[in-house]
């Protein structure tokens, strides 16, 4: 049996070294048929998040096909959800990652006006506050682990900022993060401890906004975060309902909460081990825009999503039936040598306008709200990581663990290790 046909995107092992295996899809099964495991098929049963399970997929990891699949949403509809399950529908349109148009359109254009430049511009001193903080506190150690002392922390330390939560409530939104993550590829003891956390992030939410609508009623300003922006913008004389807030919220909190953890992993990984890269990033900091993208293309932290298809149809040569689930993996796409130059190649100062081509955010309708502020957590871990730890290199002594979650491209833990003598102090002050 050749590997195309033996491939199972749902193995641990394959995460190990999914980079390989992707080359040799891309050149000899760009589309991939997989049938789901019966017990697979039974966890989806369990579950009532799921209207029915999913028997079989297709994963696509050409970068042509890829861009095809995310601009036709007609043709490929985000209704039953990003992940492979069938998801019963929470709203009768859906909303954002969940939804198609006109619904979607609407709801996009009033959440677009929570993610405007001018938040991300306002969060870049709390971005570099927190992660000379979070360095503060492992310098005189030597060694921490990246993933579960940095990277992390930052994502939730701006996902509470986002929702104007406070920094006291940073363990809550740990807690109820990696439990919604856990929520729809987990079994009865995951769900059970999904739906609590879901229900509870909910009851807070809930809370603060009838706080501000109280407020906005008295005619009183109301803080400037995503959660008071989703409460004012309208588009044509339309706002979002507070279930719609709340729908939102939780997809914000689920989408942030790994992804950008992910790609800071991903780049502290690629920078220790390319160590002429690293030196190139190291003696011209201005390369450190083009770095992070290089990051982004190179490992995309989200493996692939899932569409569905609305119609039979034909993707580099397969027949798909209407109904079919098909995931776009963005971390091949990112990858293929038909459109990135020496695409295998981790380079810092590859060109701009070359790189930004990446799908790490996807492209077209439902492409990532947060970009801009993934890209400004990515952009200032790396540069602070670095200059404040000379010589921080993978512990030679503890192993780097792989997510074998089929959404995550990227590290649970990473261990790394410095010599606390060399440690600087914090590198933009006191904010």
């Amino acid at each position: 049996m050749t590997m195309p046909e033996a491939y199972d995107p749902l193995a641990p092992e394959v995460k190990q070294h999914s980079q390989a295996v992707f080359e040799t899809l891309r050149a000899q099964c760009p589309v991939h048929h997989h049938r789901m495991p019966p017990s697979e098929v039974e966890r989806q049963e369990a579950s009532y998040l799921v209207a029915e399970p999913t028997t079989e997929f297709w994963s696509v990891f050409r970068y042509e096909d890829a861009v095809r699949i995310l601009h036709d949403p007609a043709t490929f509809s985000s209704k039953e959800g990003p992940g492979p399950e069938r998801m019963a529908p929470m709203s009768p349109d859906g909303m954002l990652l969940t939804a198609d148009a006109p619904a979607h359109r609407r709801q996009r254009q009033i959440a677009n006006k929570a993610f405007l430049p001018r938040m991300v511009t306002q969060r870049l001193p709390l971005v570099r506050s927190v992660i000379d903080d979070l360095i503060d506190k492992v310098a005189a150690r030597g060694q921490c682990d990246l993933m579960t002392e940095i990277s992390f922390p930052l994502t939730v330390a701006m996902i509470t900022d986002f929702f104007g939560a406070g920094g006291e409530r940073r363990d809550d939104i740990t807690r109820w993060g990696a439990a919604s993550i856990a929520l729809m590829g987990g079994d009865a003891k995951q769900l059970e401890a999904g739906t609590m956390a879901t229900l509870e992030l909910f009851g807070f939410l809930s809370g603060i906004i009838a706080e501000r609508r109280a407020a906005l009623a008295a005619g009183e300003k109301l803080s400037d975060d995503v959660l008071s922006a989703m409460i004012i913008a309208d588009h044509e004389g339309s706002s979002f309902k507070d279930e719609e807030i709340l729908m939102a919220a939780h997809q914000f909190l689920t989408a942030g909460f790994e992804s950008t953890a992910t790609a800071i992993g991903n780049g502290i990984h690629l920078l220790c081990t390319n160590p002429e890269e690293r030196a190139k990033l190291e003696a011209d900091w201005s390369l450190v825009d083009s770095a992070a993208e290089e990051v982004l293309r190179f490992e995309a932290p989200v493996e692939g999503t899932f569409r569905t298809t609305t119609k039979p149809v034909t993707i580099a040569g397969q027949d798909l039936p209407a109904g079919a689930k098909v995931r776009v993996v963005y971390a091949s796409a990112g990858r293929d040598g038909a459109r990135f130059e020496d695409a295998d190649t981790f380079r810092v100062d590859r060109p701009m306008v070359d790189v930004r081509g990446h799908l790490a955010f996807a492209v077209g309708p439902h492409s990532c709200l947060g970009s801009a502020l993934a890209r400004a957590e990515l952009k200032v871990a790396i540069e602070t990581v670095l200059r404040r730890l000379p010589g921080l290199r993978l512990d030679p002594d503890q192993a780097a663990t792989r997510s074998t979650a089929l959404t995550v491209n990227g590290f649970t833990n990473l261990p790394v290790a410095w010599d606390p003598a060399q440690a600087r102090p914090r590198l933009w002050g006191e904010q």
